[in-house]
């Protein structure tokens, strides 16, 4: 059962490759805004937790050659048989480019060299993959013990003498920790608290500690750990644009220079803290923004719906 999951976990983790890579790419393009770019990150997630998917006739996969070996479908699975990919063409279906099974259910390999290293390999990666979880849930644990004696100021505002910088604690009930000198009525902390709701609305902390997951399962893929990166900066990126989208470009100069002064504060992996995810590419983008116009935001809803379509389905034969 375990070498079933990771044959599964190797089959999406490439695929997500070429899915990354074109979002590399996309994100490229300097006037794309990264409030559309980093909910496009999620097309990538998608790929690597979800192996069935519906396949069209637009998909990136069409054009990688012989990359996809076959496409097993859902009836196919259930039956323990592989379809050919003329077969599966209009049903759900999972690319499997490795090929190196007969069938699922009950597995079977296609040689006993294939066998012994899919049984050796899903017992390393599940090691790897528990332990990286753990590690990362435990550090989250840490994190918000660290913070539960903070001083409740008013709502969901508190103030912690442990912080040098603002930060969004907890998933589900998070709240927004201030350091101690900054006063959250200032016209500095005003900014900061809405950029720190704008990530409490966004549940932003919880798809952090899911994409750190998902990296964890797919530890061995470089791909994943770029994508979490790139994931997490487009956080901040995405919410500075929707923190300063009213504001005149005197008011964007003094949130690049509040960035500036958090720049060193203390890191929390899980949590989002506001001064920290790349401080020098965030300032640019501040002091460079443009608000979007209609047709701007037409273009790149369009763009989200075209990109979801190629990125995200299975290719047709």
């Amino acid at each position: 059962m375990l070498d079933t999951v990771f044959y599964f976990i190797l089959n999406m983790s490439l695929a997500s490759c070429f899915v990354i890579v074109t979002l590399l790419l996309v994100r490229q393009i300097r006037r794309l805004p990264r409030r559309l770019m980093y909910p496009l990150w999620g097309l990538a997630f998608f790929r690597l937790v979800i192996p069935f998917t519906l396949p069209t006739g637009w998909s990136l996969f069409n054009f990688t050659g012989d990359l996809v070996k076959r496409l097993v479908t859902v009836e196919t699975m259930s039956q323990g048989i592989v379809a050919d990919t003329g077969m599966a063409s209009r049903s759900w279906t999972m690319m499997n480019s490795i090929g190196a099974v007969e069938q699922y259910v009950p597995v079977e390999y296609k040689t006993e060299t294939f066998r012994k290293f899919f049984t050796t390999g899903a017992v390393v990666w599940a090691i790897v993959a528990v332990a990286a979880v753990i590690a990362a849930l435990i550090l989250y644990s840490l994190t918000r013990k660290k913070l539960k004696q903070a001083i409740h100021i008013k709502d969901d505002l508190y103030r912690s003498d442990m912080l040098l910088s603002p930060v969004l604690s907890g998933l589900f009930r998070p709240r927004i920790i201030l350091p101690p000198a900054l006063d959250p009525d200032s016209p500095e902390g005003v900014m900061i608290v809405a950029h720190e709701k704008i990530h409490k609305a966004r549940l932003d902390n919880f798809w952090r500690l899911l994409g750190i997951c998902i990296t964890c399962l797919h530890w061995f893929n470089p791909f994943v750990w770029i994508l979490l990166k790139s994931f997490l900066t487009d956080m901040e990126l995405s919410c500075d644009e929707a923190a300063i989208g009213k504001y005149s470009k005197e008011e964007r100069e003094k949130y690049a220079g509040t960035l500036l002064r958090y720049a060193e504060g203390n890191r929390a992996p899980v949590s989002s803290a506001f001064g920290h995810s790349g401080v020098k590419v965030r300032i640019a983008n501040v002091l460079n923004y443009r608000k979007l116009t209609f047709i701007g935001a037409v273009a790149s809803s369009l763009l989200l719906l075209a990109a979801a379509i190629i990125l995200i389905t299975n290719p047709v034969q």
